[in-house]
């Protein structure tokens, strides 16, 4: 297979994933999303695992084995991933919201 500069795809590239959607675990999919780092694959479950529209978000890997699972929100493999559950990000966001609104108060002075 040829990439797009129409150089071989070889051994050393690396590894794309693949992303897809469940409305219902198990049920139908939504068309593959081509995911090419593991940060893509956080961002994507994160975006739609979170948001409530999808039940279940899988990522595989190009021979189709599972390697992120997220169902109601939660990761449930791989087992490393389960960590990210803990606080589901509430923690991180409130720090987040905290820092910028203590920034942006009017009424703190210098």
């Amino acid at each position: 297979m040829r990439s797009a500069n129409g150089r071989s795809k070889g051994a050393n590239m690396e590894e794309q994933f693949y992303g897809f959607c469940f409305p219902e675990p198990g049920g139908w999919h939504t068309p593959s999303v081509t995911l090419n780092t593991p940060e893509e694959v956080y961002r994507y479950t994160q975006l739609h695992g979170k948001a409530g529209m999808f039940r279940e978000v899988r990522v595989t890997d190009g021979g189709d084995s599972i390697v992120v699972q997220m169902i109601d929100g939660q990761y449930v493999w791989p087992e490393e991933w389960k960590q990210l559950n803990k606080g589901d990000g509430e923690d991180e966001a409130g720090k987040t919201a905290d820092a910028t609104s203590e920034g942006n108060d009017p009424g703190q002075s210098a």
